[in-house]
């Protein structure tokens, strides 16, 4: 439920925000649903619009009824939001008994939300470690199928793909998503550029990551394949200022560093010095610090044994 007290911006600033994002021309967005002098001021803020004309509206934005409501509240967090943070957090915590519990309260919900919530959780703790080999993939692919099949990506579903890339099995509809992740994190970078920026991180680490992997239970697989995206990673312009951000693609940089660079020692030494960094940040309150330092860890070992055969 929505705080009555909370500040929302007039619905007009947010649709314009979004129009100019999408590069559309108010005719595209406004002709027949309501007169130009209506939408002149409506984007100024001087005027409010009805649910039916907001709804026609949104539906040519290709923006979902919680993701406009999520902008007008000024990018605060909402209850779902908060939920997602909550499931980070128990996540890098390592808390797996009350990710299942929750996963189990949510997994048979009538709302879709709540299942698509459900199948975050039970991606997330199958992606963790060697969980992928235990656990069926079929809970998983709620969240690949909604990725797949939806038009337009919110900020949810960029969150959504970080874990999901470990779902899919084909290399193309891995690309894919990490395709519609560039196209989500640059509609929205303009409006929520920390806050996408990081998602846009994750999903690239994680393909990265995933591809190192991927030569172990796939056959045919290359590791060539993982040192492309590596290239790719290092050649993405617009690095956010933000401190997560910046440590996220560095991270990305070093593992990649430790397989395919032509100085293995300065990769080597670059990995120990983020270490360092990880455990200096790792305080009381920055757990999650603790799940990059197992991610460095377990590559500095699977680099070397990738190095005795190759």
């Amino acid at each position: 439920m929505q705080n009555e007290d909370q500040p929302t911006l007039p619905a007009g600033i947010v649709i314009k925000q979004l129009r100019q994002a999408r590069a559309l021309t108010q005719k595209e967005v406004y002709q027949g649903i309501v007169s130009r002098s209506f939408y002149s001021r409506l984007e100024h803020g001087q005027y409010d619009v009805d649910a039916t004309h907001l709804w026609q509206l949104l539906d040519r934005l290709s923006v979902g009824a919680a993701e406009f409501d999520y902008l007008r509240r000024n990018h605060q967090i909402t209850s779902e939001a908060s939920l997602l943070n909550t499931i980070s957090d128990l996540y890098a915590q390592h808390r797996f008994d009350e990710l299942k519990q929750l996963y189990i309260a949510k997994r048979s919900s009538q709302l879709e939300s709540d299942r698509l919530l459900a199948s975050e959780i039970y991606t997330l703790v199958r992606a963790y470690g060697t969980n992928m080999f235990k656990m069926a993939v079929e809970p998983s692919l709620i969240a690949v199928e909604h990725l797949e099949n939806l038009s337009q990506w919110s900020l949810f579903e960029l969150q959504l793909a970080g874990p999901a890339i470990w779902t899919v099995n084909s290399l193309k509809r891995k690309q894919a998503l990490v395709e519609r992740g560039e196209a989500c994190y640059h509609f929205y970078a303009a409006m929520n550029g920390s806050y996408a920026a990081n998602l846009r991180e994750m999903l690239w680490l994680n393909y990265l990551q995933d591809l190192l992997t991927r030569p172990t239970y796939v056959k045919d697989a290359k590791f060539s394949d993982a040192k492309k995206a590596w290239k790719e990673i290092d050649a993405l312009s617009d690095l956010s200022s933000d401190f997560n951000c910046r440590l996220e693609r560095l991270m990305s940089h070093v593992i990649g560093a430790l397989y395919f660079a032509d100085d293995q020692q300065d990769a080597i030494n670059q990995a120990h010095q983020l270490l360092t960094t990880f455990r200096m940040l790792n305080g009381k309150d920055k757990h999650q610090i603790s799940i990059q330092e197992e991610i460095i860890t377990f590559q500095l070992k699977r680099a070397q044994e990738y190095h005795r055969y190759h």
